[in-house]
């Protein structure tokens, strides 16, 4: 039996919220503000951000650790990395550790690039002429050649990543840490990380990889667990995974508050109270590509307007504009008078790629020519295809394989639809207001 090169037993964190004197700057502050009679806080209170966490990496492994902000995945890595020690349970790590966490640590920002080599190198157990033998290699990985004997206090935040993550996986190591930092380097060297990664762990590293990118974590890992509010909620393969993380984004986002769900008119005629995303009946933040979408915008007008125009835009995460239906291009506009309406946009499906995507709303006076409202990007969708994506669009195909002129095999891949079994259609008219 393969023996585990990471465990963690039932391990539990607190933090405690609010003052903190930890250090010796802290106490002198504390001791100024108490001089000149600054009142104190004095209400002190802890927060889990882990409870009862138990998982096992075996030797050679990839496991992708997923969730929503603030579920506990960086402390996860933070105490596997010995940055933090565990309130209850254990942690052990079995080998040499590399680690990176977050954008530039380790690194002093008045040494060159050349010389923070040498010094992150020397932290993770390399010897001088390892480091040496190795130079050129992690140097060239990084891209930074012409600016190796530049301090890094100048080197961006890309740069800061591309040198610490060849450092980190140029020292071989039993166990890599990492953490979402791979998101600010370009394209071209993510695809060339998750290559290097493949590469270690074919070798035996174990890995274990925090990040919101679910195509990168689908890539390399064999396991993934997903963390919400501090415990354990899925364990198991990555596809089943993803399911289970877009479930709790969109517990997250259904809870958003009201006051900023609004969108105040200001001098204008038209204000957004809400939007809701519905499918089968129920608000969603999540859904598949061939599901049916029901969008519920909910208006105040202050005076009537009886040529209302909707239109309703998505966008992807990376700020593309894929979606706009406008209600005038219809030819439809709406006899609304002065008070709260309701407007409803039916799309029988949106056959995207899985990720997150975000909905805004404008809004017009056809006979005054007036924009009347016109909100940011800021209301979520994320769509799960199962990996099943055909680029940016996840669309129904098929293939064909053809053994002999007097046989055909025809297999035809569709988006997948929500667990749910829902099969039922849409209202006919795709605009609707009351």
């Amino acid at each position: 039996m393969t023996s585990s090169a990471v465990t963690f037993n039932h391990v539990s964190k607190r933090f405690r919220l609010g003052e903190m004197h930890d250090s010796l700057r802290d106490l002198m502050s504390a001791a100024a503000r108490r001089l000149t009679g600054r009142p104190q806080k004095r209400e002190k209170t802890t927060f889990w951000a882990l409870r009862d966490v138990d998982f096992s990496v075996a030797r050679g492994e990839a496991v992708g650790i997923i969730g929503p902000n603030g579920a506990g995945k960086s402390t996860v890595l933070k105490l596997l990395a010995g940055i933090l020690r565990a309130d209850e349970g254990s942690v052990t790590v079995r080998g040499r550790l590399a680690a990176l966490i977050e954008v530039g640590a380790g690194f002093h920002g008045d040494l060159t690039g050349r010389e923070n080599i040498f010094l992150n190198g020397t932290i993770l157990g390399m010897s001088r002429r390892e480091i040496r033998t190795k130079l050129d290699d992690i140097v060239a990985f990084a891209g930074l050649e012409r600016f190796l004997d530049t301090p890094v206090k100048r080197y961006s935040s890309g740069m800061y990543a591309r040198l610490g993550f060849s450092i980190a996986s140029h020292v071989q190591p039993d166990v890599l840490l990492v953490d979402e930092v791979l998101s600010v380097g370009d394209a071209v060297f993510r695809l060339r990380c998750l290559e290097r990664m493949r590469r270690l762990v074919e070798c035996g590293t174990t890995l274990v990889f925090v990040t919101h990118d679910l195509n990168q974590m689908q890539t390399i890992c064999t396991r993934t667990i997903v963390l919400e509010g501090g415990t354990t909620t899925f364990e198991g393969e990555p596809r089943d995974a993803v399911a289970q993380y877009l479930g709790a984004m969109s517990r997250v986002y259904a809870e958003r508050p009201t006051d900023v769900a609004a969108e105040r008119a200001g001098d204008r005629s038209v204000e957004l109270l809400d939007l809701r995303i519905l499918s089968d009946g129920e608000e969603v933040v999540w859904l598949g590509p061939r599901d049916a979408v029901r969008l519920e915008i909910s208006l105040r007008l202050s005076r009537p307007i009886s040529q209302l125009i909707v239109e309703a835009n998505l966008r992807g995460a990376g700020g593309d504009a894929l979606v706009s239906v406008n209600s005038g291009r219809s030819d439809v506009s709406f006899d609304a008078a002065t008070g709260e309406h309701l407007v409803t946009l039916t799309l029988p499906e949106l056959p995207l790629a899985g990720g997150q995507y975000f909905w805004s709303v404008r809004a017009w006076d056809a006979q005054r020519g007036t924009t009347e409202l016109d909100t940011a990007y800021r209301y979520p969708m994320v769509i799960n295809d199962d990996g099943r994506a055909t680029g940016s669009l996840c669309i129904r195909h098929a293939w064909s394989f053809h053994s002999s002129p007097k046989s055909v095999d025809a297999h035809e891949v569709a988006p997948p639809t929500r667990t749910t079994g829902r099969t039922g259609g849409v209202d006919r008219e795709d605009l609707s207001v009351r």
